[in-house]
């Protein structure tokens, strides 16, 4: 797979500008098309592409400016109190919600001959369809966003200085000498304070998962989204631990981190664990990945359309050309993240990626490639797993045991993010 290069904040044009060239030129030039994504999320050719898509398709020339943010946090700041008028913006679930009940989102109606439509997992769909609100529940994700990319969250490791055991449970890193990084994300590094507090609960809660499923995620989507005042109180001690314990705080370094030997585990987002043992092979090391037993969150992000857009319609035009599946295959090869597109193409790009004519292992994808009524058989035939293969394309047991984070109301964000400023200082 490719490298990715850091990149610059702003791309305009096709061409990577600093920011004092790019504020100069956006007062002098039209900008029609403003994206808002997350850092190293985008084979940013794309951007290219796209113009010569819609110069060949329209006659017309267009302009892209390409920004990118930290976290979904600076994204709806950057909405919500700088008032910037981005035309499509890429936020993770739980803001894509905040931002829709806000209404600071609009609502996306994509053309009868969607290409989307015609490409996304029937889980993926599922799963943003899943996530209500309203009186009669009458909104749900899929109004709101289209599916861009998704995953988990575990723990990539160097097994030369690790158990892999150890790594099959996030209360190893209250107890490990081995160095590690966490995430500079509230969200993130809360959801894995909350195993720590229940890994007593989560323990017992295992014995559920074959004899009562039903009970069993319940009981993972409630300890992984306590927000009540009594657990944050106790959660500002378990992160400080968990802070003074690590090596540090980052979110987007700890890949190179792990890569230089600075670290020998690494608290990631499965797409950039992806990258982190692309990475390591090219300085001969060989990384591994683990989803922790006692449950994980699983995540999506989305496009989006900001109520404030100038162009709508091109920011539809630009949703629907980047899940045309040549370009998702081109984008995940790039980033290492999965796509929500799960069109034949794209699983003939994993069997040729990772399949193997005489391997040991069988992996069943059905229940990310396979529509209802369909006959198709999605089992990829691999030798290895525990390395990029698992991180991208995890089987139904990894994904049966992990949990989507819940939108918080006002009152338990506002407890949240004053505990988490504590915490980090």
């Amino acid at each position: 797979m490719k490298k990715i290069l850091k990149k610059a904040l702003v791309v305009l044009l096709g061409t990577v500008m600093a920011v004092p060239v790019f504020a100069s030129f956006a007062c002098s030039k039209r900008v029609d098309l403003k994206v808002y994504n997350c850092y190293d999320y985008m084979d940013e050719t794309l951007i290219s592409d796209f113009k010569a898509y819609y110069k060949e398709k329209t006659g017309k020339s267009i302009t892209v400016q390409y920004s990118c943010y930290d976290t979904p946090e600076d994204l709806y700041n950057n909405l919500k109190i700088k008032g910037s008028d981005y035309d499509v913006v890429c936020p993770s679930d739980y803001m894509i919600e905040k931002m829709a009940r806000e209404g600071m989102l609009r609502k996306i109606t994509l053309p009868e001959d969607s290409i989307y439509n015609a490409n996304v997992s029937p889980f993926i769909k599922e799963k943003f369809e899943s996530v209500t609100w309203g009186d009669d529940n009458e909104y749900n994700l899929s109004q709101y966003a289209i599916g861009y990319m998704w995953g988990t969250m575990g723990l990539c490791y160097n097994p030369e200085n690790v158990d892999g055991e150890d790594m099959k449970s996030w209360s190893t890193l209250w107890n490990t000498n081995a160095s590690f990084s966490i995430k500079d994300s509230v969200r993130d590094t809360y959801f894995i304070g909350l195993a720590k507090k229940y890994q007593t609960e989560l323990e017992a809660n295992k014995a559920l998962y074959e004899s009562d499923y039903a009970t069993y995620y319940a009981n993972l989507k409630n300890y992984f989204n306590d927000t009540s005042e009594t657990t944050v109180t106790q959660m500002e001690s378990i992160l400080r631990s968990l802070r003074t314990n690590s090596y540090g705080m980052e979110v987007d370094e700890g890949k190179d981190m792990i890569k230089r030997g600075e670290t020998d585990v690494y608290f990631a987002w499965s797409g950039d664990a992806v990258y982190a043992m692309d990475d390591a092979e090219e300085v001969g090391k060989e990384l591994m990945y683990s989803v922790p037993e006692e449950g994980s969150n699983i995540w999506f992000d989305g496009w989006c359309i900001p109520t404030t857009a100038k162009n709508p319609e091109l920011a539809i035009e630009f949703m629907e050309f980047i899940s045309r599946p040549d370009n998702v295959i081109k984008n995940m090869e790039y980033i290492g993240y999965v796509s929500c597109v799960a069109s034949d193409d794209v699983f003939d790009w994993v069997v040729d990626t990772y399949g193997a004519d005489e391997g040991e292992y069988e992996v069943n994808l059905n229940y990310f490639f396979k529509a209802d009524g369909s006959d198709g058989d999605y089992t990829v035939v691999t030798d290895t797993l525990g390395r990029q293969f698992s991180a991208q394309y995890p089987d139904e047991e990894v994904i049966k045991r992990c949990v989507m984070m819940n939108y918080f109301p006002p009152d338990a964000n506002e407890r949240v993010t004053r505990m988490w400023i504590r915490v980090k200082s």
